[in-house]
């Protein structure tokens, strides 16, 4: 049989585009390892689809001694839909030097832990209630604890630092005859109020470990711990290292922190802002903790009421900024707004009008109950632009980009003429209609005199008034393109007359 390759020969190529790695719905939890050693060591950068892949990781993620990133996760899984996938990145110096901070109330009698009410009344003096916060340390220099009621600092000491890694210290409320050392010397009348018992410990190079727990007492019978914080203080130099680390790895897009001090937060948004990224924090004051200059950065207020303090906040709603986050990356990026959002798992605060206005007017987010429903506003960065418009415009920007350099790979060649600038001019305009697909870019109106007003314009220059020498470069320049953003109706008037006549 003759070779029919002698007469046709045919070759076939699969063009290959180019594989789009950049993600805009995903998150990435950056916090301290688990307390406890995992079974196995942590990656760098983790993936994982499911909370019960997180706690197989070894962080705990329910409970008083959960581990931040553990809870992060859990807000992030519960949130609907789930996401499909979480990243975490964890800081390798940011272990804990103690942990657990587990508060209960002692009398002769009772014994009140992580809010069990005591339901006998508590006996007066001398025999008096003890707050008792019991931990687990490490390696620690240097350790002290305070309690403050309403406000005011009440006790203070500082602790032994022995090599035992179970401890606890314990506190009386009342005055006796001869005061114990240990005593906060409060009368019976003033035992009414709320108690907030913070331990600091320091490693022996500097990094701190902040537990916070706060307790009610009524002045009748019953003790009600109402939540905690738990934060760690290690260098700057180790959070940005290992967000550098991080960045290497593809398929993430908003950096969230979990049980990182706040003082923190201005370097991460300075790292942020020179990225391709976004960045979330939850912070637990009536002031944002990072300047208003980030156009990458969005802050949450996680308090329930004003004159809250931090440890007065559930446990959950330090990890605002996750669920927050969960639910806009579950939008197509720029189809969304940010603000109306349900979230679950947290709890909606109840501000005065005066914080919401400052909170508003400062471009910081909440969560809050508005006609029965839990949900998020404002939704802005902030340099007081929209989150969704920031990752509308990253989207745009990696889309069109995409577009273009597949033209290059998909073509043999793209000539320096009027049809292969017209090639990429519909590469730009290809990219602005799945802008407009998304509600990023407005689309065609007509105005009130009947004049349409196009929801965006391509111009790319004519090939025969391009200067030789930039022909022979290669190079096209001058395409440019403009767009009216669809933006999104957050508030709306509406004036309405009644009559007795026709309306």
């Amino acid at each position: 049989m003759s070779n029919i390759n002698n007469i046709v020969n045919i070759n076939i190529d699969i063009a290959a585009p180019a594989v789009d790695s950049a993600n805009f719905d995903n998150l990435l939890i950056l916090g301290p390892p688990p307390v406890a050693t995992p079974p196995r060591p942590l990656p760098a950068v983790g993936v994982y689809s499911s909370l019960e892949e997180v706690t197989g990781a070894g962080f705990k993620a329910v409970g008083a001694d959960a581990d931040p990133v553990g809870v992060a996760a859990r807000i992030a899984f519960s949130q609907s839909p789930k996401p499909a996938q979480i990243f975490i990145a964890t800081i390798p110096d940011a272990r804990p030097t103690i942990s657990g901070g587990t508060l209960k109330v002692i009398t002769a009698s009772n014994v009140a832990s992580d809010g069990i009410p005591i339901g006998t009344l508590i006996p007066p003096p001398p025999d008096l209630p003890w707050l008792q916060i019991a931990y687990n340390r490490q390696e620690v220099a240097a350790m002290d604890m305070t309690v403050e009621k309403d406000g005011v600092v009440l006790f203070g000491k500082f602790l032994p630092t022995t090599p035992n890694p179970n401890a606890f210290v314990q506190v009386a409320l009342g005055a006796t005859d001869n005061p114990d050392p240990d005593a906060m010397n409060l009368l019976p009348e003033d035992f009414p109020g709320t108690y907030i018992v913070t331990l600091t410990a320091t490693s022996a190079d500097g990094r701190k470990t902040v537990i916070t727990r706060s307790v009610t007492f009524d002045g009748v019978k019953a003790f009600t711990q109402n939540g905690g914080t738990f934060g760690i203080l290690p260098f700057v130099s180790d959070a940005i290292a290992a967000l550098d680390v991080a960045n290497k790895t593809t398929g993430w897009y908003v950096v969230c922190t979990a049980g990182i001090d706040e003082s923190l937060y201005e370097p991460i948004a300075e790292w942020t802002e020179a990225q391709i990224k976004l960045f979330a924090y939850t912070f637990m004051s009536e002031t944002d903790p990072v300047g208003a200059i980030f156009f990458r950065s969005m802050g949450w207020c996680g308090l329930i009421k004003d004159e809250d303090m931090p440890s007065d906040v559930p446990q959950a709603n330090a990890y605002l900024n996750v669920g927050a986050v969960a639910k806009g990356l579950s939008f197509p990026a720029g189809s969304e707004t940010w603000a109306f959002k349900r979230l679950a798992s947290l709890y909606p605060s109840e501000f005065s009008s005066t914080l919401i206005k400052a909170l508003t007017d400062g471009s910081s987010n909440y969560f809050t109950q508005i006609a029965g429903r839990n949900i998020t506003m404002n939704g802005k960065v902030r340099g007081n632009e929209w989150i969704d418009v920031i990752r509308g415009r990253d989207w745009l920007q990696n889309d069109m980009q995409l577009r273009i350099f597949n033209l290059f790979l998909m073509n043999p060649k793209v000539p320096f003429t009027n049809g292969g600038i017209l090639l990429i001019q519909n590469a730009m305009i290809a990219s602005l209609k799945a802008a407009r697909d998304r509600t990023i870019v407005a689309e065609d109106e007509y105005d009130e005199d009947g004049i349409l007003v196009p929801g965006f314009v391509t111009k790319v220059p004519n090939s025969m008034s391009i200067e030789a020498s930039q022909k022979a470069a290669r190079v096209l320049k001058d395409c440019t393109a403009s767009a009216r953003l669809a933006g999104a109706i957050h508030a709306v008037t509406v004036n309405v007359t009644l009559t007795y006549g026709r309306a």
